[in-house]
């Protein structure tokens, strides 16, 4: 728009049997505001205005057909350019004909040519007619089927027509590239003086004013006196090479190989059009190339007119491409979350690493996060190189930041939270594939955007979560260079058996500590079972390949404990080998009854920012599936949560629950991680609470224990602030669950405060003798070292009933401890002294007395004494 109207002459000289004559070039954009003057267009020019916009737009008052037309002189050479914009699909009710060459205004009675946009289907074409007056039309060319069949239609249009009668129809969409719609031969009706260009629009009520016209123009063909230009060669294989020219070109001098020189190796075997063209060649080289730079040089090269090139030449490389196989290349960076930005576009972008010595098209390679998978664009990543993909939209900006940037359609919407990410081949084999999450990231401020994942060491392609961490540098992410958090080191550690969890008698899920060679887990030589089972299959289920699902020939037995073993067959990522040594028991678990699983260690009272956790022991000989248990706090209500872990819980094991297992791993040392798991705990109060650990299936409830715990049961040495981030550990684990005389605070070690997945610093496993009470041992230090802190007391009265009476002496035989008075006795059982006297000081080192008095309630009465000592450690 907004270019001047021109109503140019031109004087053009015809040699060769051409009359001289004026011709006049039509040309107008609309940019004066009217269509009546400089030129003036005749028809319905009340149907018609020229918009705002400056474009000519029909404005009709109601559904018909509309003409315009405007006179020049149209030689028989001729190009003719304009734009069209339809605001609706075209249809046999609302068509337009752009009539091209006309010899009156009257363009229906008209002998002419035009060109046709609408028609019944979905397929509408560009279609050129020469029109014959009133008595018809023929169909000379049709173009690409669809181009004209969208909602709306925005072309630009380009007619060329020689004096021979050859037309040539090419058209673009939206702004883009010129392409030829087709071709036809008719010199029927020719140009000259008072010829007409014009419009002839076919409408319904509804797009009566959705038709736009711009930038008409009508100029002479200039005759074609250059030689064809060399564009560019391409190595399409390594034997075969695409040529490109700039226009069309003569057959004979095209596919003739001795036009064409490859320096260094010579001419081609054979040269053929390709394309679908006559602008491109495809030169079949007598040998191979290899990876390297070369020059094709073109000589007497000529187009259809016979202008003949002279010694032409361009520069090409040939790179081999090879097949990507299993971690040949990575998904090596994560932008989910762009915002808030800390630095980077705010979009959404992947980049993948070539960490193998091949180079590799990524036009080979799908991507996909659970929808259809996506090819990804066209583009040669050599050896330890990186690139960015992004959509097209927002390549752009990522480009600005990185050159490495390729944009890809189809490329995925990564998901906040998390999401599965697949990188396969063509046949679907997976070359890389992450299961990334939010929760990956440990800072919770990184979490809420803006910053990248990055994976740590490309060496350890099958780690999971902990080969992945966020970005530690500004601007939140490296794209297209190497990782910040980068850290190579070889994977030297074999994998391990975590669990192995029967799904049912002949189904097996086995967990390892890191991912495994899909060839070797899926070898059924890498497992075996004692007693013998046989295993038909192995296969890999999940996409961090930590798990395997084994199936059996014979169902496993109840009641039988198994011995499941990898052997030196399974290998890791890395081809480190499985110890035979790595073996698990494994069975059908079985039904627990109270007290199978006991309540052994509870933190409820974290470290500022800490969390809370429950520790469990097996304490039968039963397996026992977690998938049933529950935990709960009832002390205030209900707060249950299920455990729902598709675990085996073998007899003598340990576990620990926690919302974040990080957290507990990093405050208390010698964690076995594969023993602790997450949880949302119920509530767990820092005062008082309850802990209840159930078992329901199929309508049954069994409580398998229940600890109502107090913040006093901690070692009274300890005051209230001190007891922060110290766990409460059971002492006995066969002792009763609510004695408080059972519990005490974990020893304060260079472990930490608490034993998670570990014996209990206080544990004591004595027994007692035929006397009254033992004293196991009889010495304490109570200095909170974990050594001996406190007085065991183990008693056995001789019946129920009996009532006691516990009195510590020091040596000068003076009261200094009163530790029960005429309580109620269990028949056995344990009682603790922490070291602390009457007057709430701590007892000094010395030898010091224990005097039992017991009662029966028929009056029967007796006496124990026994001697300890208090020691101190220097």
């Amino acid at each position: 728009m907004h270019r001047s109207i021109v109503f140019l002459i031109h004087i053009l000289v015809f040699c060769s049997n051409a009359n001289s004559g004026l011709f006049a070039q039509i040309a107008d954009d609309f940019s004066d505001g009217n269509f009546t003057n400089n030129p003036a267009w005749q028809g319905n020019l009340g149907a018609f205005i020229v918009n705002p916009a400056g474009e000519l737009q029909l404005n009709a008052p109601d559904a018909g057909t509309s003409t315009l037309a405007v006179e020049g002189n149209i030689p028989d050479s001729a190009v003719w350019h304009l734009d069209v914009r339809l605001e609706f699909a075209p249809s046999a009710s609302n068509l337009l004909r752009i009539y091209l060459l006309a010899d009156q205004a009257n363009l229906l009675q008209a002998n002419g040519y035009y060109l046709e946009i609408g028609e019944n289907g979905t397929a509408d074409a560009l279609r050129f007619f020469r029109q014959d007056g009133a008595s018809g039309s023929t169909l000379l060319a049709t173009g690409v089927p669809g181009f004209v069949a969208n909602d709306p239609v925005s072309i630009q249009l380009r007619v060329m027509r020689t004096t021979q009668g050859n037309w040539q129809l090419e058209a673009a969409a939206n702004g883009g590239a010129y392409a030829l719609q087709g071709t036809a031969q008719d010199a029927q009706y020719g140009g000259g003086p008072s010829r007409y260009f014009g419009f002839y629009c076919l409408y319904t009520a509804t797009r009566k004013d959705k038709f736009f016209f711009d930038n008409i123009s009508i100029q002479p063909r200039i005759p074609d006196t250059d030689p064809p230009v060399l564009l560019g060669a391409q190595a399409n294989a390594a034997t075969e090479l695409l040529v490109n020219f700039n226009e069309d070109l003569d057959s004979a001098s095209a596919l003739n190989p001795g036009n064409y020189t490859i320096v260094g190796l010579g001419n081609p075997q054979a040269a053929a059009f390709s394309g679908g063209g006559r602008q491109q060649v495809r030169l079949q080289l007598a040998g191979a190339l290899n990876t390297g730079n070369y020059v094709l040089e073109t000589n007497q090269v000529a187009d259809t007119l016979g202008n003949v090139s002279g010694v032409q030449s361009v520069n090409f490389q040939y790179v081999l491409v090879s097949t990507a196989a299993e971690f040949d290349l990575l998904i090596n960076e994560i932008m989910a979350d762009p915002s808030p930005s800390a630095g980077l576009p705010e979009v959404e972008w992947l980049e993948l690493y070539n960490r193998s010595s091949k180079t590799i098209d990524l036009k080979t390679l799908l991507l996909s996060d659970g929808g259809t998978p996506q090819s990804l664009p066209a583009f040669i990543l050599h050896p330890d190189s990186f690139v960015v993909l992004t959509t097209p939209a927002n390549a752009p900006a990522m480009q600005a930041v990185t050159s490495r940037t390729v944009a890809m359609a189809g490329f995925p919407s990564l998901n906040n939270d998390g999401d599965v990410l697949v990188l396969t081949n063509q046949q679907g084999a997976v070359i890389d594939q992450v299961a990334y999450a939010a929760d990956w990231h440990a800072d919770a401020n990184k979490r809420n955007g803006g910053w990248s994942l990055e994976r740590i060491n490309p060496e350890l392609p099958c780690l999971g979560a902990e080969n992945w961490q966020s970005c530690t540098v500004l601007p939140g992410g490296t794209p297209g260079i190497q990782n910040a958090s980068l850290q190579v080191t070889d994977d030297l550690e074999p994998p391990r058996l975590l669990a192995v969890f029967p799904e049912n008698s002949t189904t097996l899920r086995a967990t390892f500590s890191e991912g495994l060679d899909q060839f070797a887990a899926m070898n059924t030589a890498a497992y075996r079972i004692d007693p013998s089972r046989t295993i038909l299959s192995a296969t890999l289920s999940n996409t961090d390949r930590q798990e395997v699902v084994i199936t059996l020939g014979e169902p496993l037995e109840t009641g039988v404990v198994y011995a499941f073993t990898a052997t030196a067959v399974l290998q890791d990522c890395s081809g480190n080998s499985a110890s035979d040594a790595d073996t698990l028991r494994i069975g059908l678990p079985e039904k627990p009854e109270p007290l199978d699983v006991v309540i052994n260690e509870v933190l409820f009272n974290p470290a500022t920012g800490g969390v809370d956790f429950v520790e469990l022991y097996n304490r039968s000989d039963k397996l026992i599936d977690w998938q049933n248990c529950f935990l709960a706090n009832f002390s205030n209500g209900a707060d249950v949560e299920p455990i729902a872990l598709q675990r085996l819980f073998l007899p003598g094991m340990y576990v620990v629950f926690s919302p974040e297992p990080a957290d507990i791993q990093a405050r208390f040392a010698q964690v076995r991680s594969e023993l602790i798991f997450p949880l949302n705990l119920p509530s767990l109060p820092d005062d008082a609470g309850n802990v209840t650990l159930f078992w329901a299936k199929d309508g049954i409830s069994v409580t398998l224990d229940s600890f109502d715990y107090f913040e006093d049961y901690h070692n009274a040495l300890y005051s209230s602030s001190e007891r922060n981030g110290v766990s409460l550990e059971r002492i006995r684990i066969d002792g009763p669950t609510n004695d408080p005389a059972n519990w005490t605070s974990a020893a304060r070690t260079a472990f930490g405060s608490g034993t998670p997945t570990r014996p209990n610093s206080q544990q004591i496993a004595g027994t007692i003798s035929e006397d009254l009470i033992k004293l196991d041992p009889p010495r304490l230090s109570p200095d909170g070292d974990g050594f001996e802190d406190f007085l065991n007391i183990l008693y056995q009265a001789p019946a129920p009933g009996y009532a006691a009476t516990i009195t510590i002496f020091d040596a000068q035989g003076i009261p200094v401890k009163r530790l029960a008075r005429q309580e109620l006795l269990g028949t056995s059982g344990a009682l603790r002294w922490d070291g602390d006297l009457e007057d709430g000081t701590l007892a000094r080192p010395g030898i010091y007395i224990l005097f039992l008095e017991i009662y029966a309630p028929q009056g029967d009465v007796r006496q124990e004494k026994k001697t300890f000592a208090v020691v101190r450690q220097f």
